[in-house]
């Protein structure tokens, strides 16, 4: 007999199951709001269930901010690696798609993110532990996209994992832009198209590619 006809409880979701959808509505809270919006309250009414719930899988603020972190991070990560999947035929195409992808507008959510986890790490020991874990995927998964090029010839270095260092360095530093890029448009001294220039032919040298081989502010990501 069914569970309507009996009127007994839907079957509970896997804990597993469960816990991936309570940390992709805090993923999402996050990008649109900020971490600190990030609160049991706000994950229930999104998801649609009690406030007792968020805080059995995850006790405390600092996990479930960790948790959602996590989340948008891996979210984000996942649907580049399906872009590029897609599109990029070499390491050149793909790493040409990964700078761009990093300095694009469309990125700022994900940066102004990154921005805040950085500020309320040294307050949130767990959310500081996750945003150290995906900084080192972000390494792992740069310096094998790296290696792939130097081992077909695309690329040149000494130690791939140190190129994949400067250039994420390099990213980061362009981070702050994300939050007045709009308003600084045409109206203010500051140019940051100069600054992302820089990071694309600093890249190619790196890498001892042609100049202009990653294209230019601007250019369509492939």
């Amino acid at each position: 007999m069914s569970a309507t006809a009996t009127g007994a409880h839907p079957r509970r979701k896997p804990p597993e199951m469960r816990r991936g959808e309570l940390a992709a509505a805090a993923g999402h809270i996050a990008i649109a709001d900020g971490l600190a919006q990030v609160t049991a309250k706000r994950v229930s009414e999104a998801v649609g269930v009690s406030p007792g719930l968020i805080t059995h899988y995850f006790p405390t603020a600092d996990d479930l901010a960790a948790a959602a972190f996590a989340a948008a991070a891996e979210a984000q990560r996942a649907r580049y690696k399906s872009h590029a999947a897609e599109t990029a035929s070499d390491a050149t195409s793909e790493l040409r798609l990964f700078v761009h992808d990093a300095i694009a507008p469309e990125h700022d959510v994900v940066a102004l993110l990154w921005l805040d986890a950085w500020r309320e790490s040294p307050r949130r020991p767990a959310l500081q532990r996750e945003v150290i874990r995906q900084m080192e995927v972000d390494v792992s998964d740069l310096t094998e996209l790296l290696t792939r090029g130097l081992a077909s010839g695309e690329f040149t270095s000494d130690d791939c994992g140190a190129s994949a260092m400067r250039i994420l360095a390099m990213i980061d530093g362009t981070f702050g832009q994300s939050a007045v890029r709009t308003a600084v448009a045409g109206t203010s001294r500051l140019n940051y198209p100069i600054v992302t220039e820089s990071l694309l032919r600093t890249t190619e040298h790196e890498l001892g590619l042609a100049p202009d081989t990653l294209g230019g502010v601007g250019a369509p990501r492939r």
